[in-house]
């Protein structure tokens, strides 16, 4: 009977209960239907920046217009009184531009649709109790290089750091006795804490920020004192007093000798070890040194390669290979140390590295049929230095074989890029200065050669973008860069056979075909989807005495930033293909000019609204 009675107040407690569930669930779901499907869900940020309610396409432009305002103002850096700022592209122009840090808006926007999927109601629904008690915040991609990061920094700031120096041995020459030796006192130095900066702008990155960093020095201290080498200076002077060093190489070319004397020697004397335990050796960077300044000119010669052209369908070699021979400067400084010092031998050979030209003379094994793919670029509107480096680059891989198998590097190909080589120097900007610096107009080349590469199917095993997008690479997404050592334009001869670098220029246009076999792949690119154009900041005035008074000259004219894509395919004979996407993303380029001044002026960077001209 008792059951029977509590029977309704159990549906009633039920009932309520259930009401009290569905109804905020049908609260809850109305509002996702209404104001949340197909936006992202509440409480979602990327950095600082809150995402929540806004369709996809707003997050994706709200996100990208956050990391194009920080990529073109840039992070400001200060010490002191001294104020500089970190760009997100090092740049003197737009063919010697390299890239300091670049965000990944692709890769945040995949993360955003992880944690906000659209038409997800459950995911709505756990993002909103979470965001009861806290926002989910995600990290903003992106890449940044230390390196360049580091040495921008410390170029701009270099009266900020002094390094330490250990105590050491100071050579007296001129003595009764020889060479002797008076010790130069340690002293203490000072160092930007880097890990402490790198914090700061890794933190700054992450979270679409471009707040001031302050920059703070740790005291750099050095691990030789003068009294851990007092003790050592009998010996340094009875290792000394056993004369001069002989060097011997031994070449295919020739034998030679070189004698060092007691006081170079004696300056390649240092310490090393831990207080308390100090003992002499050899600064192998200091031998180093000295067999690359006083007797690697004579010894070192570049290897030549065979070179090749194609003439009424034939191959035929137009230039003789050599082989080539180097001083290996580490072993070689390895081999002396163990010599004198272990050994206390008076005498040590040179360790020289052998370049033999393994391609044969004879054509007839090569078997190149036909060309397999050619690649193009237009040079419109160069000047008259670029011009030239544009033509004396082509010239450097024109004629050039590489066997199957070899993985072709444009940065090797190149070889040194100065006078000795005929480049032209190019008046250029870099950090607020006109410098002259080598290297304008090779990209033209690495874009050329890369495009070559892409309708010949081969493998693409290195390519960067350039920082900024250039007429001269139009269509956007299709260019490389290069500069030595990095960025570097390399592919992969998997063809099975010799390939056969051929060069053109007509008028304003660079052509290289690759000659070879053709093995039936087809090789296909898609038209670059070009999106997130970008307007450049106002342009800028540099004052220079490197021009007359009142003259003007603009390196470059402004451009609108992008990203782009396009996808690669690769079908081989069997049937198996291969695809890849190629992706570039470019800074907005502001137009900067010079403009001359008198040298007796104040010199300063002013910043002025120019008007662009095409």
């Amino acid at each position: 009977m008792n059951k029977l009675k509590n029977k309704p107040k159990t549906i009633i407690f039920l009932m309520v209960f259930l009401l009290l569930i569905i109804v905020p669930l049908g609260l809850v779901y109305n509002n996702w239907n209404n104001s949340f499907r197909n936006r992202v869900n509440p409480g979602i940020k990327v950095g600082n920046i809150s995402l929540s309610g806004l369709t996809f396409e707003e997050a994706g432009k709200k996100i990208n217009d956050e990391a194009d305002r920080i990529e073109t103002a840039g992070i400001p850096i200060t010490y002191e009184d001294k104020q500089i700022v970190l760009p997100a592209v090092i740049s003197a122009n737009t063919d010697l531009s390299f890239p300091v840090f670049i965000y990944n808006r692709d890769e945040t926007l995949k993360q955003l649709s992880v944690v906000s999927p659209q038409n997800s109601f459950f995911s709505y629904l756990i993002n909103y109790l979470r965001g009861a008690f806290y926002d989910r915040n995600l990290n903003m991609s992106y890449t940044l290089d230390k390196d360049r990061a580091k040495s921008f920094i410390s170029e701009n700031l270099k009266d900020v750091e002094t390094p330490p120096q250990n105590a050491t041995f100071i050579v007296n020459k001129n003595t009764d006795y020889g060479v002797t030796f008076s010790i130069e006192p340690e002293r203490i130095g000072r160092q930007i804490d880097f890990d402490l900066a790198f914090t700061d702008i890794d933190e700054q990155l992450r979270n679409l920020n471009n707040d001031k960093i302050i920059i703070k020095t740790i005291t750099a201290r050095p691990a030789v004192h003068a009294n851990d080498l007092e003790s050592l200076k009998p010996e340094a002077e009875d290792l000394i007093s056993r004369g001069d060093l002989k060097l011997m190489a031994s070449t295919t070319a020739t034998n030679s000798s070189w004698t060092v004397k007691k006081d170079a020697l004696a300056s390649w004397i240092i310490s090393e070890g831990e207080i308390g335990n100090f003992h002499l050796t050899l600064d192998l960077t200091k031998i180093s040194d000295y067999l690359k300044n006083k007797i690697a000119p004579t010894i070192d010669q570049e290897a030549k390669t065979p070179r090749y052209e194609v003439k009424n369908g034939k191959i035929s070699s137009w230039q003789t290979g050599t082989n080539g021979q180097k001083i290996n400067l580490e072993s070689s400084a390895a081999n002396i140390k163990q010599q004198y010092l272990i050994n206390k031998n008076n005498q040590a050979d040179l360790v020289i590295d052998q370049t033999e030209n393994k391609l044969t003379e004879n054509t007839d094994n090569l078997n190149i049929q036909e060309i397999i793919g050619t690649g193009h670029s237009n040079f419109a509107g160069s000047p008259a230095n670029r011009r030239h480096n544009i033509q004396v680059g082509a010239n450097a891989v024109n004629g050039m074989l590489i066997a199957p198998g070899e993985e072709f590097s444009l940065v090797k190909a190149l070889g040194e890029i100065d006078a000795s080589s005929g480049y032209l120097q190019e008046l250029v900007i870099k950090e607020n200065k006109t410098i002259p610096e080598y290297g304008g107009g090779l990209c033209q080349v690495a874009t050329t050669v890369f495009r070559s590469a892409l309708a010949s199917g081969l493998p693409i095993t290195a390519r960067q973008n350039h920082s900024y997008r250039v007429v001269y690479y139009e269509p956007a997404g299709t260019d490389a860069a290069v500069y030595d050592p990095w960025p570097d334009m390399r592919f992969l001869n998997d063809s099975g056979n010799y390939i056969l670098i051929q060069s053109r220029i007509v008028k304003n246009d660079i052509y290289f075909d690759f000659w070879g076999k053709k093995d039936g792949r087809i090789a296909s690119s898609t038209t670059p989807v070009v999106y997130n154009i970008t307007k450049p900041a106002p342009g800028k005035l540099i004052e220079t005495t490197d021009l007359k008074p009142g003259e003007k000259k603009c390196t470059e004219r402004a451009h609108n930033g992008a990203d782009a894509y396009f996808d690669y395919t690769v079908t081989y004979p069997s049937g198996n293909t291969k695809s890849t996407r190629f992706k570039s993303h470019y800074v907005p380029w502001q137009e900067v000019c010079l403009v001359g001044v008198t040298a007796t002026s104040t010199t300063t960077t002013n910043s002025a609204t120019t008007t662009p001209t095409n």
